[in-house]
């Protein structure tokens, strides 16, 4: 099964000693547990995208102030969740921040054939889907559904790939480690009242286009999608 790890950040706690992440890249590479990953830019460079009544709305930073932010993501691969909540639990920042583990919803979206290979150059944009718990009861499969919009970014070459996320209480975990106990709380990360429903990643010319991309997705019209920059190497 494939998991999305989320890597939390709390920006006042102090930055453990030991805070090096290459032993935890090293040893998820060795066993096939880490299937890739990438650290994102500050929240300040986040942009928050919301369609109501047709009418795009775009406001700078992330969709929710929260003590712990997002700070990067990791794609797992593990034979259960216990096992990817005990390999999150070895990254460093589970000593001063928090990891949250999240189950993908495998099928969500059925995979197409010859999907063109993204492009060679641009901009690498993590977006985080965040629906409203009013607005999404309005939904309908047919208005939700992001296959369409999935279609047109493949064919657009702007896609990295993308998952929606399942948050039942067996399915995703929030680890912390704190004073060498780990810390484990069934279900998604409860600082916020708003969950993280899904994830997407694409390459694109600049800015002005990954807001395009979120304005046009089913998210924007039932939450909003934050489209946030993501540390390129």
């Amino acid at each position: 099964m494939q998991y999305l790890m989320l890597v939390r950040v709390d920006p006042d706690l102090p930055v453990a000693a030991d805070a090096d992440v290459e032993p935890w890249v090293e040893e998820g590479a060795r066993t096939g547990m880490r299937l890739d990953g990438n650290p994102a830019e500050d929240p300040s460079t986040a942009t928050t995208v919301r369609v109501r009544d047709g009418e795009t709305l775009v406001s700078d930073g992330p969709f929710a102030e929260v003590k712990e932010y997002v700070a990067g993501y990791d794609r797992l691969q593990a034979d259960s969740l216990e096992q990817a909540v005990a390999y999150a639990a070895k990254h460093p920042v589970a000593k001063f921040g928090a990891i949250e583990v999240r189950q993908v919803w495998e099928g969500f979206v059925d995979d197409a054939d010859d999907v063109p290979a993204p492009r060679e150059s641009g901009v690498d944009y993590l977006f985080l889907h965040v629906p409203d718990r009013e607005l999404i009861k309005t939904a309908t499969r047919e208005t939700g559904d992001p296959t369409e919009w999935v279609r047109r970014i493949e064919q657009r070459r702007a896609t990295l790939g993308g998952d929606r996320l399942r948050d039942e209480p067996d399915t995703s975990a929030t680890v912390r480690v704190r004073n060498g106990e780990t810390l484990i709380t069934r279900g998604p990360f409860a600082e916020t009242a708003e969950q993280i429903a899904g994830f997407d990643l694409v390459r694109v010319d600049d800015l002005d286009e990954a807001l395009e991309l979120a304005a046009t997705h089913p998210t924007s019209r039932i939450g909003a999608i934050e489209v946030r920059p993501l540390v390129m190497s």
